[in-house]
């Protein structure tokens, strides 16, 4: 999964994306959007949940990139609120 923000209009004006990671461990990283230098990344092992919140769809983006190493799968569960009009 390439750089990206979750920041689609239906997700409303700060989303929370809570993630849930299983299996493989994969590195997942995070660059600011307009301060080239600013970015950081971690580990998500399997049992890891991850919570995106507030405005940080609005600064950042983030990716799971791509590694030849990893042979064993990995599954990840996503979830998001889309708030009803």
């Amino acid at each position: 999964m390439g750089w990206h923000s979750d920041d689609e209009k239906e997700l409303g004006p700060n989303p929370c994306i809570a993630s849930v990671s299983f299996g493989s461990t994969r590195r997942f990283d995070f660059k600011h959007k307009t301060e080239a230098n600013n970015k950081f990344s971690i580990h998500l092992e399997s049992g890891s949940l991850l919570l995106m919140q507030g405005d940080m769809q609005h600064h950042w983006l983030h990716q799971i990139p791509a590694q030849k190493r990893i042979s064993t799968p990995r599954i990840n569960l996503t979830f998001r609120n889309i708030p009803l009009k």
